[in-house]
């Protein structure tokens, strides 16, 4: 008997690496599906950022444009750029706006309506400014005027970070780093903003 060789050990070794290397296999695919989805996560932030560059250009745009509107065409230009305003802001307050407000420790609930309503008030204000034909008053000015000038305030805050463009800045983005203290300061600003249309 002692002369028969014993298949146990070998055997045991190759099951034993075949497991682990199963294991590595799938712990790598965990890992790597989960670094997609927080760069895709950061994508969908970095988006909603620009969302908000946008809404803030076109809310410029289409306030100084009533205000220096010297006839029908340049005033539908105007126009035209207020019609970027609902889409623009909506993208911006469901994304990052929202966001922000949830990693400084709000409700989901909490966070959109805080976010939501100004930023309709803004679009209450300048819609039937903009719809309506012949002069400005003067309480339209006003208006107008404010929305400018907040518009110069909210895009000089969102220069205060740039959103990323490759795969580690989006999950960077994910994680929140450098990004929700500028939010939260225009989250404030839009407050502001809002408050002081009349």
């Amino acid at each position: 008997m002692s002369g028969k060789r014993k298949y146990t050990v070998p055997v045991l070794l190759v099951v034993i690496t075949l497991l682990t290397f199963l294991i590595v296999v799938l712990f790598s695919r965990v890992l790597l599906d989960g670094q997609s989805l927080k760069t895709e996560r950061g994508i969908r932030l970095a988006s909603s950022y620009n969302y908000c560059m946008i809404y803030v250009d076109s809310a410029k745009r289409a306030s100084a444009g009533l205000l220096e509107a010297s006839d029908d065409a340049s005033r539908m230009e105007a126009v035209r750029a207020q019609g970027m305003l609902k889409l623009a802001g909506g993208e911006c307050a469901s994304g990052v706006l929202v966001q922000a407000g949830i990693r400084t420790g709000q409700g989901d609930e909490t966070a959109m309506s805080a976010v939501s309503l100004p930023l309709q008030k803004i679009n209450d204000a300048l819609e039937p400014i903009g719809n309506r034909a012949g002069a400005l008053t003067e309480a339209d000015r006003t208006t107008l005027a404010s929305i400018s000038t907040s518009a110069d305030r909210l895009t000089a805050i969102l220069k205060d970070y740039t959103p990323p463009t490759g795969n580690d800045r989006f999950r960077q983005m994910q994680a929140g780093v450098d990004w929700v203290p500028v939010v939260q300061r225009f989250i404030n600003e839009v407050n502001g903003a809002a408050a002081s249309i009349h």
